[in-house]
């Protein structure tokens, strides 16, 4: 069963959250919100621990599908992770990241692609 999940700071973006809504409720495919944040602030530790244990393990699967190195939700000067700033959107399958693209853009284009084809990037 495929989800989708978006990776946010507070309650995120809320056109992104308008187009997850209509995605559910046209094409049945369900979301999440992973809010990063603690008080609202960013949270290195919550960042590291997202990028750690979602998006890590299925590195090479990853980077088959996209053709992206998950290396861009981390800064190497700073060693910083940046999966909720500013927004990742992954489509789940078992719990399992399959998919992924960030930044405000690529994600509201991904979801307008979803809902006017009614078919998942993958």
């Amino acid at each position: 069963m495929y989800m989708l999940r978006y990776y946010c700071q507070g309650s995120g973006d809320k056109e992104i959250l308008n187009l997850l809504s209509q995605i559910k409720d046209k094409c049945q495919i369900p979301y999440e919100i992973a809010d990063l944040s603690t008080n609202g602030k960013y949270d290195p530790e919550n960042e590291k621990a997202a990028y750690e244990k979602d998006f890590k393990p299925p590195v090479k699967a990853l980077k088959k599908t996209t053709g992206r190195s998950i290396t861009e939700l981390r800064s190497r000067k700073h060693r910083n992770y940046y999966v909720s700033i500013p927004g990742t959107i992954a489509l789940m399958k078992n719990r399992q990241i399959v998919w992924w693209t960030h930044t405000e853009k690529h994600i509201k284009e991904c979801l307008q692609n979803v809902l006017m084809t009614g078919s998942l990037p993958v």
